[in-house]
Order: structure tokens, then sequence, then C-alpha cells
């Protein structure tokens, strides 16, 4: 067997998510100078198949192995996701999406096989609304391949853009929020999670092939059953403190978010920007702090009363409300998405300054 690490892969994954979000957004800034083309293709892959996909990544290696009570990441770990992960940088450099795609679908497989094997070693069970995280592999690898293979390219790019990461938010922090925010942990049936993941995913199927708004009320009732049932985003957070006041704005985020959606789907693509900056963006910063805090042994107090983790909550809430309100503004629609762009890039600049050192320390 090869040797373990000795370090978690969030330290390496957690960097390089930090670079695909910069150049992912930067992208718009670009556009906005009029340097590029509209680049609505490859914004939203870079950031969910690049940003988002390298912390999930981080964090499913470094928690799978804790809550199955297996082995550690190995070398052979690290090197294939060094290996995926430089494929998916080098792969930007081509005009084709076709190869950040395989790369992607590379990672999804990767992740799969790192999950997978440790829950067949696995010396005690998982928690039951982690269900939810294969769903979300499902998803993510159903999805890349049907862009692959030109099957049906919009309903990929729903199931790779939009249902794999809100699988993994929904499982992953059904998890972690109410813990974080000081609320007690529900307990779920596997009939009652099964029932839930199937659900949330046929409704992007059923939005795509049969009706939007069935598909989308049957999206908003999984989200508020998860948000006020489990997260209980309903109450303030017990456990004051900035990082938990940024969960609890990011779940109201995604909350909102999918509610205005629904109410106004002439405005879908613009509204769906509260649930992906003011929440996915900022909850995966949040918990990327928790995790970079506890795993690296520092002082947990920044949770509390960092002010630059109050200045990234800050710049991503208005990054929100700016991208999301570009749709209600034409003359001035461009301008927007380089506001946009610029702040959120503020934002994750403020995080990355204070936490990325002690990420890669």
């Amino acid at each position: 067997m090869l040797r373990s690490l000795k370090f978690d892969l969030y330290r390496f994954f957690f960097p390089m998510g930090w670079l695909f979000g910069f150049w992912g957004s930067f992208l718009w800034i670009l556009f906005a100078l009029h340097f590029i083309d509209y680049p609505g293709v490859f914004h939203p892959e870079i950031m969910m198949g690049g940003f988002i996909l390298c912390f999930i990544s981080g964090f499913i290696t470094t928690a799978a192995p804790k809550f199955t009570n297996s082995f550690p990441a190995t070398i052979l770990d690290l090197r294939l996701s060094v290996i995926f992960t430089i494929l998916q940088f080098v792969s930007l450099l081509l005009p084709n999406p076709l190869y950040f795609r395989l790369a992607a679908l590379a990672q999804f497989f990767f992740l799969s096989w790192f999950v997978g094997i440790r829950y067949l070693n696995k010396k005690s069970n998982p928690p039951i609304i982690f269900l939810l995280i294969a769903f979300g592999l499902l998803s993510g690898i159903a999805g890349l391949l049907l862009l692959i293979y030109g099957l049906s390219p919009d309903l990929g790019r729903v199931l790779f853009l939009q249902t794999y990461v809100m699988c993994f938010i929904l499982g992953i922090g059904s998890r972690l929020i109410p813990s974080l925010m000081g609320h007690e942990q529900r307990n779920f049936k596997v009939s009652t999670v099964l029932e839930l993941a199937i659900m949330f995913v046929s409704s992007y199927v059923i939005e795509f092939l049969y009706s939007e708004i069935v598909g989308n009320l049957m999206k908003d009732f999984v989200v508020i059953f998860i948000a006020f049932y489990v997260w209980i985003i309903h109450k303030l957070p017990k456990r004051r403190g900035f990082q938990s006041w940024g969960l609890w704005i990011s779940c109201w985020s995604i909350v909102l978010g999918f509610l205005a959606v629904t109410f106004m789907p002439t405005e879908r693509i613009h509204l769906l920007h509260l649930v992906f900056v003011s929440g996915l963006s900022l909850l995966t910063l949040m918990i990327g702090t928790r995790v970079s805090l506890s795993h690296g042994n520092h002082d947990m107090s920044l949770e509390m009363k960092s002010r630059y983790l109050l200045a990234t909550i800050c710049l991503f809430i208005l990054a929100g409300l700016t991208r999301s309100s570009a749709g209600f503004m034409p003359a001035l629609y461009e301008h927007h998405l380089g506001y946009a762009a610029l702040v959120w890039i503020a934002g994750l600049a403020t995080w990355g300054w204070v936490f990325l050192p002690k990420i890669i320390k």
C-alpha cells in the first residue's frame, strides 16, 4: 500500500480553487473592457468545475477518511489530484471547452473512487445525509458526459452547473451548518434522504423536459425543507461571530434566490446569481474557513472576530446584489458584470490574504 500523506488534501485543493475563482471572475472584467468576447460558456464552467469543485474536493478528501474511520489520503491520491487539476488549468488555454470538461470528468471519477474505496473499508458509518454527495457525484458525471458527447447539452449544463453543486451543498451543509451556527443536529432515515435526493435531482430533469414551474416548485420544497428543518435558518445563530453570520446570510441567499427564480422566471439567469454569489460562494469560503483553521491548528477565534472575514462577507453580499440586478438595468448591463466581478474578486482576495498562508503553511 502507498504511504499515507502527513497532510490533508485541502491544502492543495483550496489554493487551486482560489486561483480558478479569480480567473473565472476576471473574465468578466476583461469582457467589460472589451478585451475578450462574451465568456458565457467558460465563466460558469470554470466557477463550478474549477472553483467550487476544488473546494468540494478539498473538503471531501479531508472529511471522508474521518467520517468513515478508514485511512487517510495517500501519495497516489495526491498525484492524481495534482495531475487532474493541472490538466484543468492547462485546458483553459485552449479555445474548445471539451478539454476542460474531460479534465473535470476525471476529477469526478477520482472523487468517486476516493470516497468509494474508503466507504468499503469503513469502520464507522458516515452521516445518512451524505447520501446526497453520491447523487451530486452522479449528477456531475452525467452532466459532463451529456456535454462531452453532445447528447443533450442544455440538460448537461444544468446537471453540471447547478444540480451537482446543490446536492453537495445540501448534503455537506446539513452536517456542518447547524453545528457551526450552534444548533442541534437532525437525524434522518435512509428513506427520507433518498426521497429528498430523488425529488431534487429529478426536479431539474422535469424542469427541462416537462414543466419549468413544476420543476422549480419541487426544488423550492427540498431547499426550504432542508434550510428550515435542518439548517434552522429561521433562528439567528446561537454561536455569535462573523463566520456564523456569514453562513446564515449565505443560506438565506440560497433560499431567496430559488424563490425569486420561481416567481420571476424571465430573470432566471440573473436571479440565480443570488444563489451562486452571495449563497454558494460565500458558503464555500465560510466552510473553508473552518476546515483551514481547525485542521491546521490555527487560532479559531478568527472565525469570531477577524475583520477580514467580515469584509469578505460584505463584499460577497454586494457582489451578489450587483450581479443579480444587472438584468434589470440593460443600459448598464456590461458595466454591472464588470463591477460585480471586481467586487467578488476583492472579497476572494481579502479572504485569501488571511487564510491562504495558513492553508499552505
